[in-house]
């Protein structure tokens, strides 16, 4: 995994990873996708206590990992300039609401 250099950059590790790179990686490996979807949860459990501290409904994470998995690959082989992380950003907003 690379890092640009320049500014800094506010989000570190797989996320700051473009989509080609990931697409490269998990062509050459398909077991790296574990590394990079492990950050995509803590990323998403992040955005979920942010959601939860201005009192609105989290995002249901649980469940569904091999299609969230497909949906973020998909997002990047369409978006190879785009970073893994807006995949994730991505795939957190087509989540369904949690129920309080």
């Amino acid at each position: 995994m690379t890092h640009t250099a320049g500014l800094a950059d506010p989000v570190e590790g797989p996320g700051a990873t473009t989509c080609a790179q990931f697409s490269n990686m998990y062509r050459a490996n398909s077991g790296i996708e574990d590394t990079f979807f492990t950050w995509a949860q803590g990323y998403m459990s992040a955005l979920n206590m942010n959601v939860l501290t201005s009192k609105l409904p989290p995002r249901e994470l649980a469940g569904g990992v091999a299609t969230q998995k497909g949906t973020i690959r998909s997002y990047c082989a369409d978006n190879p300039l785009k970073n893994y992380m807006d995949g994730v950003i991505e795939l957190y907003k087509k989540l369904p609401h949690q129920k309080l």
